[in-house]
């Protein structure tokens, strides 16, 4: 885990700074693989968020936040990804897009399952580091 203590090093030089990209990047992220389960896409998008919330997502919260403050990782990523969602639906206004990706359940899963998984993997990489 020496990689989280190199990265926390370089985060805290730039508090600020590193704050505005971490939350920029999870928006835009989220804005780029939303919806979770696409119509025509198959899994990928899934497979996107997985990959990135095993490593990415909670390496840089343990940096940012430090240990135990899985309601903090939630709401921000909440947060986050709202804002993605919101920043979507404006650049894709009045595609036929929209009322395929934009429905309640679409919306619904992705605020729920994503920032939970980030919550989860958070608490998984703070237990590591505690043992």
């Amino acid at each position: 885990m020496e990689e989280i203590n190199v990265l926390s090093k370089l985060v805290n030089k730039k508090r600020k700074l590193s704050w505005t990209i971490f939350i920029t990047y999870i928006a835009i992220f989220g804005c780029a693989a939303f919806p979770l389960f696409p119509q025509y896409t198959a899994y990928s998008n899934i497979i996107l968020h997985l990959t990135n919330a095993v490593y990415v997502i909670p390496s840089v919260f343990i940096s940012l936040l430090g240990k135990g403050q899985t309601i903090k990782v939630y709401s921000i990523s909440f947060i986050s990804l709202l804002i993605g969602m919101i920043c979507r639906y404006f650049i894709e206004f009045g595609e036929v897009s929209n009322s395929v990706n934009f429905t309640a359940t679409n919306i619904v899963l992705f605020l729920e399952i994503l920032p939970l998984v980030y919550m989860a993997t958070y608490y998984l990489y703070s237990k590591k580091l505690e043992g």
